[in-house]
């Protein structure tokens, strides 16, 4: 347990002598056991408000045409053992999200000439991702609750509250969500204190592997809301 609080700090004061810590010891495991907790405490806790908002925007689609009245009605009801399998669900894609970043991170840093297997930058990944899947899921579940909406913004579409969330510019600026950027400057940072690495090609290397995953998922998020005719 001293241990995890020790990481926890550690990595919001001093990220790179952190991150470099776990990465070189290759601890990851009671990290990802906090990630997923919160992950599927945040879940359970603002099941409801995510099925309402699910369920509007369905009835708001081009796929409320194809369900009958009484399904349009049921879209918000819930049982608890569905509420119970969307936290473990959502455990689920929290592991296969590290899993794939930690892939990629790897590569490009491999790449780039950094040193270290796999499972070095799992921990890299893992350790870092305390400040946006811990702090930043904690704070996004507070907000959703308080707001009684999933659409709650912690980056620079803050400063666009005119656009429309299902807009190619509002997809592109969440992206830049602050909580994703304080953990890619942590692990640019913790990857180059371990690989004895120059900051600044550290963080060019991040820079990379970031417009990388952010073309993807703007891809994957636009081009799903138009199947869904959204």
């Amino acid at each position: 347990m001293n241990a995890l609080i020790a990481d926890v700090v550690g990595v919001i004061t001093g990220p790179a002598a952190a991150i470099a810590r776990a990465m070189e010891a290759k601890r990851w495991k009671a990290v990802l056991a906090l990630i997923l907790l919160v992950t599927a405490a945040v879940t359970f806790a603002t099941f409801p408000v995510t099925k309402a908002d699910q369920a509007r925007m369905v009835r708001d689609s081009e796929m409320a045409d194809k369900l009958s009245d009484e399904q349009l009605a049921s879209l918000e009801n819930f049982t608890p053992f569905q509420r119970v399998m969307g936290a473990v669900t959502a455990m689920f894609f929290a592991v296969l999200a590290l899993v794939l970043s930690a892939f990629f991170v790897y590569l490009f840093y491999k790449i780039g000439g950094g040193e270290g297997l796999y499972a070095n930058y799992f921990a890299a990944v893992t350790q870092a991702s305390i400040l946006d899947m811990v702090l930043g899921g904690v704070l996004k579940g507070v907000l959703v609750l308080l707001k009684r909406s999933m659409l709650v913004q912690t980056g620079l579409t803050l400063f666009f509250p005119g656009l429309d969330f299902r807009s190619l510019p509002f997809i592109v600026l969440s992206q830049f969500d602050f909580f994703s950027l304080w953990f890619l400057a942590a692990l640019a940072l913790g990857i180059a204190a371990y690989s004895k690495m120059a900051p600044r090609k550290s963080f060019g290397i991040a820079a990379l592997y970031f417009l990388f995953k952010s073309l993807i998922l703007v891809a994957l998020s636009f081009f799903s809301m138009k199947m869904m005719g959204m």
